[in-house]
């Protein structure tokens, strides 16, 4: 019994300091500052534009590879052995370097995007910040990791708004 009277008393007691302060929680969509902001479409953009030129530089050599194996299968049967044996060696050269260029590719690419989102998190995070002390929040979230929210409490345009007029200066 007297333990929860103590556990009564202390929920009272914390009550009424919780209800002298007051909470305010907001949360943000971070994806949405990332395809809205015009940091994040110029990252896109930069992103895009290096995408475009490792497939440029694929299906150009993919093309290649095609032409020298429609060589191979045409002029195959004329040649000398040792011939299209060479010709056949240098197909699968080629091809298992198209592989590793892919693969270089996909690497370098996704190591610059996650350079170009850690370069715009950090703008994001002191952003985030002065909203949350010019604001007077306690708590502000990340949309991804709520279940369920309020609307009103969606402080994403206003992230946004103040990230946008950061990149004209």
């Amino acid at each position: 019994m007297k333990y929860w009277l103590a556990v009564g008393v202390l929920l009272l007691c914390c009550s009424e300091t919780f209800a002298q302060e007051r909470i305010k929680i907001g949360f943000i969509d971070i994806q949405r500052v990332i395809a809205e902001s015009q940091a994040g479409k110029r990252a896109k953009d930069r992103f895009q534009a290096q995408v475009k030129k490792a497939e440029a530089d694929i299906v150009k050599e993919r093309q290649e590879l095609d032409r020298m194996k429609s060589d191979i299968d045409k002029k195959g049967p004329l040649l000398k052995d040792e011939e299209r044996r060479n010709l056949e060696g240098e197909f699968q050269k080629r091809s298992v370097s198209l592989q590793r260029t892919m693969s270089d590719y996909q690497q370098e690419l996704q190591q610059k995007n996650n350079e170009m989102m850690a370069d715009i998190l950090k703008e994001l995070e002191q952003i985030v910040n002065e909203v949350g002390k010019a604001e007077k929040f306690t708590l502000i979230l990340e949309r991804s990791q709520i279940l369920y929210s309020d609307q009103g409490i969606d402080i994403t345009g206003k992230v946004i708004e103040t990230y946008n007029s950061r990149a004209k200066k």
